[in-house]
């Protein structure tokens, strides 16, 4: 194929198909957490935990689960159209920060190594903060 046709084609066909797939995949990107949503995901990796409470991050891409029975906290997290779920335990867990409007999740996990989870109703920092739950991480 001669230059002259070839480079146009690349120089138009090229931000063509990026802006294609850009606009396809931002119709996804609004959507937000909601509570069901939250017990459906976490319940597709961890079947047999029950869920005790939710809290819903302020930005709507993260979920803080409390488990019964002392079985710790789980994470839903959600990075474009994908879910990452986490039991939060010693075995994911690196540390935690607590402030008022929330927690700062520190995980050994390459794929999710930092999680600020800010809830501005303080449900997050006091079901987290708890002397019965503190233990458990």
């Amino acid at each position: 194929m001669p230059l002259s046709i070839l480079v146009p084609m690349i120089l138009v066909g090229l931000p063509v198909v990026i802006g294609l797939v850009w606009w396809v995949n931002k119709e996804n990107s609004h959507e937000v957490m909601t509570v069901v949503g939250a017990k459906e995901r976490f319940g597709i990796d961890f079947p047999n935990l029950d869920i005790e409470a939710v809290v819903i991050s302020d930005d709507g891409r993260s979920a803080l689960l409390k488990l019964f029975d002392g079985e710790g906290f789980g994470l839903v997290h959600r990075v474009g159209q994908n879910y990452l779920t986490r039991l939060l335990d010693e075995n994911v867990l690196h540390g935690f920060e607590t402030n008022e409007k929330g927690v700062a999740f520190n995980l050994k996990d390459f794929t999710l190594k930092r999680v600020v989870f800010e809830d501005g109703t303080g449900k997050a920092h006091k079901m987290f903060n708890s002397n019965s739950d503190r233990k458990l991480i």
